[in-house]
Formats: structure tokens, sequence, C-alpha cells
């Protein structure tokens, strides 16, 4: 790091701790002019750029802080792949020069004078500028800079093209913010969005005469709106001829460009000669100014999107009316289908992904145009409070589709479940508590008060969009319609070009609505409890309450009857004692002052003393996260929870009843034959704190019942520091072994389990540990048939197994380490198994490596009682702990003697030598070949000890096999088949010895186990 580095950081933060000393409100600001031209030959802008900085703060300046976000585009380390490669996008770690894009050619001067500038030390996409003299408060300085900006493949990120369609967003050196809390000076990301200085712009846009432009501002130009405003009535094109992937040529002509505007943060622009022009506007229902609106799409969505520009009018119009006025003369909606970028916002225009509808369409139009107001008009800083733009604009999107859709339904298709999801109202709100539930129910959500780039991918949607659109619309439905709007638009006319803060956003509401909403900001937006309100008792007027999993008392409504007869609703009031949590509630926080309590109990007296039942949120508006326990009857032999049904097949969960879902189960092995029978289960969506599922079958070949069961409870709403969740369980299966004229025989397995999943941070601390311990207990029966008798038998054997696994699924490098203690009452063994993968381009294709080291503690494996207890390096359809599904478990022959599991040894090739009582090492590889098919080469080396007798006595060698070959790994350790082609000596002698062919070799995994539906939801990556 050079000197000037060091002393431009410094700069950046001596003032910080000056920042809190409490100044009235201000902000800086900057005014752009930029000149550019786009060549679509070499995908490149060559521009030059002038901004003046104002200084309004109250602190003298002498460094200022850039974003050169296309650099973000430019390698493997920066933030952007970092952060793709961790989502498991690994398309830019793997781009090629030619896809990636960059920023260079600056030169940053001050009335000519060049000016000391250079890269921040970790991130290349952010810059830091000496001035040429100290900017005092009050004052102004100019910066000029020419740079050229290499275009990088659409597919990436939001700066990007596809052929000649542009996508020109974050693509000019931009000053970061300097507000009361320092420097924002951050690095490009996708899932976490923007923060700029509020300014002016003023850009021209040089290109070829016949594209057509959507960009940020009101275009300056009287011929290029008269060519747009005649292409706007002209008659839709289906396809565009010519050119490469429909482009037509483009125009040796060029043109210019202009576009200004004032009071905005960022500039965009996009650019396709096949875009077709739709133009509308609309009538400000408060100022009378008119909003023009503009759509451009491609002819491929020319049908779907013929009506965009009218949704761009509903929504300005939604917007102005619950927020506040649109103050800008234009608004624009591009179609983006092919772009990485689509559904993004930018000042007065906004890019819209690939949609199917015309529902859709008008849904995602108004979330994006609606960003305008929050992102845009208010500037809030998204990358560090990301729920006060995408959350609250999500909120306005479900108020905006209840008021065009009332009676819309979920776009969603799954089979078996259509008419449930037809059924369905309020479908917006719907789709987000689903998906705030989907890791709520599993304790895998993350607080409302991170930063962006602190969030899973899953949770940046379900928590960020999904879980604020519903707190904001538990609290409209306690506030009520007119006062929740008298505190937006007061919000919004307070803080309008203003970059607001959390606590801005909170002093404004209390204020307005005369409420304390500690409920609201003090922790529903910035911890991660549950809530879980429940009716216990109700007994005349008076009905106990119990809360669960907040801090607080939360307020709900409760709606009584008498008989069939409404009694109305009431809203139960906050608890009268309030705490808010620590300042770092993804912590694990405790009450301040007070110990930590998250169970509440309380009795409420109603107006209603002859109320014979109730139910608590009957419309569905709160954040309760099980709305099953909320009805309580004052009478009858089952007073509290929901009733039971039974229900075809699938469906998904029921606010008024609990359900018991079923289906035909058919099912067949070797041993048992064809089998018939029921499952059972209550599984569904979302996940259930207690799960079960009960599958009896009868084998009408070994006439008997057979099939499995299993129970487990999951303390998903635990809050604790160390546990992520606890998993009790027990599981039993009963299946035959063999089954002839003479005999049968058959096993019942029975396994109590504990499993802790360990507290971590899937970014910061990706790795996942946890610790099970369970017990498996074994039954194997036999009986032989004979004249007059039947002869039975029974072994039992008992086991138990403590195992620790750590895991980190990153695509990029997945690694899986387990090490395991196996114990019987005469011995115990431990193992450590680590699986390797590396990925060597963007369709994931990877080398994998395994590793498996085995060994019996003391000399216990002397006393081993049956042969599935010894360590082996090749496996058939067996296990000792029976915990895989073999269509005949125990097969040495045909087609079902070639199935096996990878355990142990992990070879693929069946022989009976490189068995073990002592211990057994082994290295499996496999390879994935870079061709679109699921093709891999594989090599495995074990070893294993070998007694050797002879004459001279007895003597222990190490022996070592080894293997290679070719496969087909359909589905990774689900669904493979493998071609050993080159075995050991050792190997090929057994096989000759036995009258094995090289065929005989060809093996394959299907791994049921795997399969099991009602586990899927659990096993879902966060």
């Amino acid at each position: 790091m050079n000197r000037n580095m060091v002393m431009a950081m410094m700069s950046g933060l001596w003032c910080s701790p000056l920042l809190l000393c409490g100044q009235d409100h201000w902000q800086q600001q900057v005014d752009y002019r930029i000149a550019v031209r786009l060549d679509d030959v070499a995908h490149e802008l060559h521009a030059s750029e002038g901004f003046t900085y104002t200084n309004n703060s109250p602190h003298t300046l002498d460094t200022l802080w850039v974003h050169l976000w296309p650099n973000a585009y430019r390698d493997r380390h920066t933030a952007l792949c970092e952060q793709m490669d961790r989502t498991g996008d690994l398309d830019l770690h793997f781009a090629t020069q030619e896809e990636r894009g960059w920023i260079d050619s600056l030169d940053f001067r001050t009335n000519g004078e060049k000016l000391t500038w250079g890269y921040h030390p970790k991130h290349g996409d952010i810059g830091w500028i000496k001035l040429a003299a100290p900017l005092v408060p009050g004052a102004s300085t100019e910066i000029t800079t020419p740079f050229r900006v290499k275009i990088p493949d659409g597919k990436f990120s939001r700066l990007g093209h596809t052929g000649q369609a542009y996508y020109i967003t974050q693509w000019y050196p931009k000053p970061a913010v300097f507000d009361a809390q320092g420097w924002h000076a951050m690095p490009y990301l996708t899932l976490g969005e923007f923060y700029s200085e509020f300014g002016s712009f003023d850009v021209s846009i040089t290109l070829p005469a016949n594209y057509v432009v959507g960009a940020t501002g009101v275009l300056d130009d009287p011929v290029e709106s008269a060519w747009m405003d005649e292409r706007a009535e002209e008659p839709l094109t289906m396809t565009f001829s010519g050119g490469s992937a429909g482009f037509p040529p483009s125009d040796a002509r060029t043109k210019t460009l202009r576009f200004t505007q004032d009071r905005v943060h960022d500039f965009a622009w996009f650019a396709d000669k096949r875009f077709q022009v739709r133009k509308s506007g609309i009538d400000l229902p408060r100022s009378g100014r008119h909003v023009t609106t503009w759509a451009l799409f491609t002819p491929k969505n020319a049908t779907l999107w013929n009506d965009a520009a009218t949704y761009v009018d509903e929504s300005v119009k939604h917007y102005s009316a619950l927020v506040g006025e649109y103050p800008y003369d234009a608004c624009t909606a591009v179609d983006g289908t092919i772009s990485a970028g689509g559904g993004m916002e930018y000042p007065m225009v906004t890019i819209i992904g690939n949609m199917e509808s015309r529902e859709g369409l008008d849904n995602v139009i108004a979330h994006e145009v609606g960003h305008n107001w929050f992102y845009g008009i208010l500037g809030s800083n998204e990358r560090d409070h990301p729920w006060m733009d995408e959350g609250m604009n999500s909120f306005l999107e479900l108020r905006y589709m209840r008021v065009r859709y009332p009676h819309g339904r979920l776009s969603i298709d799954v089979p078996f479940i259509r008419k449930q999801l037809n059924e369905i109202t309020d479908a917006t709100r719907f789709q987000s508590e689903m998906g705030y539930r989907l890791n709520a129910r599993r304790n895998l959500d993350q607080p409302l008060s991170l930063t962006s780039d602190d969030y899973t991918e899953i949770n940046y949607g379900t928590m960020v969009y999904m879980k604020t659109t519903l707190v904001f619309d538990h609290l409209l439905a306690y506030l009520g319609e007119e006062m929740m709007d008298r505190c937006m638009h007061a919000y919004f006319e307070e803080w309008k070009f203003k970059h607001p803060q959390p606590s801005d956003v909170r002093a404004v509401f209390e204020r307005e609505s005369g409420k304390d909403l500690t409920w609201v900001f003090g922790e529903m937006l910035r911890a991660d409890g549950k809530l879980d309100a429940s009716a216990r008792k109700l007994k005349g007027p008076n009905l106990t309450i119990r809360s669960k999993g907040l801090w607080y008392a939360a307020p709900f409504p409760v709606t009584g009857w008498n008989g069939n007869d409404s009694l109305g609703t009431v809203w139960i009031e906050p608890d009268s004692i309030r705490f808010d949590v620590r300042s770092d509630p993804a912590k694990g926080a405790t009450l301040d002052g007070h110990p930590s309590r998250t169970t509440w109990i309380r009795t409420e007296t109603l107006p209603w003393p002859n109320a014979d039942r109730i139910r608590m949120d009957v419309g569905n508006r709160t954040l309760d996260i099980d709305r099953r326990n909320n009805a309580v009857r004052s009478h009858g032999l089952f007073k509290r929870g929901s009733p039971l049904k039974f229900e075809s097949l699938l469906g998904i969960e029921k606010d008024d009843h609990r359900s018991i879902y079923y289906a035909l189960l058919p099912a067949w092995n070797g041993h048992d034959g064809f089998q018939a029978g029921l499952l059972f289960r209550n599984t569904t969506f979302p996940a259930q704190r207690t799960e079960w599922v009960l599958a009896p079958l009868y084998a009408f070949g070994s006439e008997r019942l057979v099939g499995g069961a299993r129970i487990d409870h999951h303390f998903d709403r635990m809050r604790s520091n160390l546990f992520q969740n606890i998993h009790l369980g027990v599981s039993g299966r009963t299946s035959s072994t063999f089954h002839d004229h003479d005999a049968s025989a058959w096993y019942t397995k029975v396994s109590p389990s504990v499993q802790f999943d360990l507290k971590r941070d899937p970014l910061t601390r990706p790795w996942l540990h946890t610790i099970a311990l369970r017990g498996v207990h074994i039954t194997n029966t036999a009986e032989l048939f004979a004249a007059d008798a039947t002869v039975r038998s029974h072994t039992e054997q008992g086991y138990v197994e403590l195992a620790h696994t750590m895991s980190d699924d990153r695509k990029l490098h997945p690694t899986t380490i387990t090490t395991t203690l196996t114990a019987k009452e005469d011995w115990v063994r431990g193992s450590v198994e680590v699986e390797q993968g590396f990925a060597y381009n963007a369709r994931n294709k990877q080398l994998r490596l395994r590793a498996f080291a085995g060994t019996f503690l003391g000399n216990g494996g002397s006393r081993i009682t049956n042969g599935l207890e010894a360590w082996g390096l090749s496996w058939g359809p067996e296990d000792m702990l029976y915990d895989h599904a073999y269509l005949e478990r125990g097969a040495t022959s045909g087609f079902t003697g070639r199935q096996y599991s990878e355990q142990q040894g992990g070879f693929k090739t069946p022989f009976l030598q490189g068995g073990s009582q002592t211990w057994l090492a082994s290295m499996n590889l496999e390879l994935d070949l870079p061709i679109p098919l699921p093709i891999a080469l594989f090599a495995s080396m074990g070893g294993a000890p070998v007694t050797i007798r002879s004459q001279a006595g007895t003597n222990i060698e190490t022996e070592l096999y080894f293997e290679g070959g070719i496969g087909l790994p359909v589905v990774k350790d689900v669904l493979e088949i493998w071609f050993p082609l080159a075995v050991s000596k050792r190997i090929r002698d057994e096989e000759e010895f036995l009258g094995r062919s090289v065929s005989d070799r060809i093996r394959f995994v299907i791994a049921f186990e795997r399969m099991d539906p009602t586990r899927l939801l659990r096993n879902l990556k966060p």
C-alpha cells in the first residue's frame, strides 16, 4: 500500500467520530455532465465525464471515494464474483476475457491539473481521488475524466450486452455517499443494490441512428421525440429479419441524444435496434401535472407488452396516491428478457425480466416502477438497510395487486393441488407468507436488520422482500388504511431526496399514529423471533392468550361468534411491557435489563360476554407463523386446536384444520415381491414442527406386513447462541431378506436419534456442523418351514453411533468431512470420510475426491459377530445398519446384485477381497468430462491388511487394490451407472477364479433413501 493510499484512507476515516456529534441534516450534491459513444462492434463505451461535487457537510474533505463499478466484472477476485461463487453462480468465475468487463482510460483532473488517484486496497471497483486542495464546507470542486468501458456479457449481472442489445447501468465513475455515518464506498454486488448522492445529469449518447433508447431523464431532442412518437403508432411486429440473432444491421449514420434530469442519483440507459414502442401518459391526481409513460420491447414479447405503457400509468398513479406524488415528467419500462439483470430499477426507467402473463408483467412493472419512490426519490441506503427499499416497496406492490387484481390467483401450477391453489385469495400476500415460512419454519431465517450482503440468496428474497411485506401489512391492518396512508405520506414528504435512515421511518410513523410501534421497529424489523399467538381459554368475556417467540406482545385481531352470528372484530393492543432488542439481534440478544423471555401469557377482557368461540387473525393479516392454534371454544370436548382432516396425496397447510395426507403406495423388492399399501403423513408445506410418516404395506410375495414409519420433532423456533436447531426422532422399518417355499427371513429395525445443528452464519462461517447420536436395534428373524412345524429363530444386534459432520456446500469447492464412532457391546470402531469437489467450469463440472480411513479401536475387530461389521473396500446391496434401501438386499448375482451404495472403501468393482477386522483406507476420484452429457471417469485405490500363512509362520501385509473406468452419474449419489475397465491383479485373479467377465463389473446406484419426498423440504438449502 503506497503512502498516497494510506493518506486517502485516513482522510476518509478521520472525521467519522466527529459525525456523531448531532449535526442538523445535510447531504452532498453531485452534478454530472457525460458524453458517451457506443461502439456496437467492439461492445465498448467511449466517454468523457465532468462532475461538480458540492460539500454541504460541516467537514473539510481532501479526498473523494468513487465507484468504478464496471471493474466488478474484471476478474475472479472482485466482490461480485465472490458473491456469485457463494450463491452457486459460477458464470463470472469461469468467464472468458471476451465476456468480462471493466473501466479504464481514467485521468482525473481539476482545471486541467492532474489529480492523484488510486484503487481501494481490496476492491478494484472502488477508487479514491486526492483533491487539488481541501474542500471546505459549502465549497464545490469540478473533476473531469475520460473513460472507456468494456461492456461485459449480459448474463452476469445488470451492466451488459446480449448481442447488440445493451443494458448500460452503473457504468460511469460515481462519487460514493458521504453522510453523517461517514463514507459509503462499497463494491458492486448483484444481491445488494446502491446508495448514491442526489444531483443533476446532462448526458449525451451517440450511437447508430436506428437504435431505440430508453433512459433516465427527459429527452431533449425534438427530432428523436417525433421519431419515437411515430414508432409508438406502428403496428406490432412479431419477428425481425436479418442480422445475427434477429438484430438488423446498424445504420451507418449516428445520432446524439441528450437526456437531462435534476434531483436523481443515478443514470441508466438501454438501447436495442429491435425495440418496438408504446406511449401513454397520466395526469397526476393532486397537481394535474402530466407524466409521459413509455414501454420498449422486443418483437418476441410484442403481444404481451402491447399494453405495458398503461401498466406504467397505473403504477405511477398507485404510488403517487399511497406514497407521494411522482416528481418527474416521464417513466419508462424496458423489456430486458435476455439480460441477467432483468427486473431492476433506475430513476425514471426500469428493465423487466421474462414474464409469462399480462398479470405477472403488470405486477413486476409495478414493483420496479415503485422503486422510484423508495430507492429513487427517498434515496434510502438499500445496501445497509434493504428493507427500507425492497421491503417497503414490496408492501406497496401488495397493495397495488389487491386493488388491480382483487380476485387474482397464484401464478404457480402444481399438479394434484390446482384446486387448492385456485381457492387462495389475496394471492400476493399468500406467496409472501409461504416464502417467509419456508426458512422461518426451519429456523433458517435471518433478521431484517442485516445488510444486503449478509443474506443467503433465498433469505434475500424471503426476508427482505416477503417478511417486510408481512410486517407492514400487519401494521396496515392494525392502523387502518387511512392512518397508514397518513404515515406514509408524511414520511415521503419529510424525507424525499434526503436519504432517510431506519430511525427516521420509525419517528414519523410513531409521531403520526400516536402509538408506540416498538413491536414493529424494535424487533420485527430487527430480529428473527417468530410470532406464534395461541388462544388458550375462553370463559365468558375473558380470553387467555399465549404469545411465543418474541420479546414483546404484538397486536392482533380477535373475532367472536355466538353460534353462527359474528360479534365483530377487536384488536388486542400490545402488552404494556415493551422492550427493544439490543443492537445485534442476529447474535442472540437479550432483553435490556431483564431476563430473556419469549413466552407471554395474558388474559384479555373482550366486549362479548356471550361469545362461544373466537378466532385470532381471521383475515390472515399478522405475522403469526402458525394460525392453527388461533381458535378456542367456551364449551365442548375439544375446546382448543384445529380439527383433523384427511386429504388425498398433496396439499398445503390450512389455517383452520390439521391435515393428514394419504396416498396409495405400491412397492417391490426381490424378497417381498410386489407390495401395496397406504402412505399416511402430515408433512406438507411449510415444514411442520412435528413430522410423521406411516407406510404400512402388504407383501404378496412373502405374505407378510412390511413397511416403515418415522416421527421427528424439530425445535424450529428456538433462540440459542449455540444451536440452530435440534431434531429428535425415532424411525422403524421391516422388510424381508429371504423368502422361498422352505424358509423366510426378515429384519426389523428401530432407531431413536437426536441431531444438533450448530449455529452458523452461512456467509461468514459457511461450515455447517451437525452432531448426531443414534441407537440402532436390529432384529433378524428366520423361519424354516417343515411338514409338521415351523422353526423360528431370532438374532438381535444393538449399535450406538455418534457422528460429527462439517460441510461447506458452496459449488466452487464443496466439502464434507464426517467423523464417526460406532459401538457395539464388544467393540468400538472409528472412521473419517472426506469428500472434496473442485468445479472447473460454469456448468459445475467437477473433479471429486473422496478419502476414507477406518479402524477398530483396541482389538475389538476380533470380536465381530457377522461379516457386515467388518470393513470392506467393495460393497454390494447390503450395509451393517440397514440404512440403505435395495432392490434385493444381500443379492450377489443378477440385475439386483449389481446395485451398491458408496460406503467405506467406495470401490465400484464388486470383489470379495479387501475386507478387514482391523483397519482400511481408500481414495476415490471422479472427473466429469467437459461435455453436456453426464459422463465421468473414475479411479480408486485402497489398502487393507492381508494375513499370509506359510511354513515360516503368519505374517500380516498390506495389500493395495485399484480400479478405473467410466460412468454415468446422472444424478450424483442418487442415480449412477459405472463401468470399471481396469482393475488390479488380485481383483482380476478373483474374477478368473469365480468365472466372472468384464461385463460383470458393471454396477449402479439407485439411492431410494435420498428420494424420500417427505424430506425434500427439510433438506432444501437455506
